[in-house]
């Protein structure tokens, strides 16, 4: 019944999912291949920039330009960078309660 309605020459499917659009998901701000556009007014702004850069290990692109306003944009979000929280293991109703009390987490501190 698929074969009805699929348009152009017939292929399989492992080729037609990779034909309809490429995602890149292993580009970073940040590297060789992304590297950060930074904008600057003067050439010291320059290499404090190339400094922090270099020392966080971060690839970027630095323009001079006194006539344009400075954009830092690509720096503020790399500096704060969100850092994912780990949680830990929840301990499920019939487990000994995290607290040490010898009794069960549904009767201690999970009541």
């Amino acid at each position: 019944m698929a074969k009805i309605f699929q348009k152009g020459p017939a292929m399989k499917q492992a080729e037609r999912s990779k034909s309809n659009f490429k995602v890149n998901n292993n580009l970073r701000l940040g590297t060789r291949k992304a590297p950060a556009q930074i904008c600057v007014q003067t050439e010291e702004r320059k290499q404090e920039l190339t400094e922090i850069f270099s020392t966080n290990g971060w690839v970027c692109v630095i323009k001079v330009d006194a006539e344009q306003d400075e954009n830092t944009r690509d720096l503020d979000i790399l500096q704060n960078k969100q850092v994912t929280a780990v949680s830990t293991k929840m301990a499920n109703r019939n487990d000994p309660c995290p607290c040490q009390s010898g009794k069960k987490y549904k009767k201690c501190c999970g009541a």
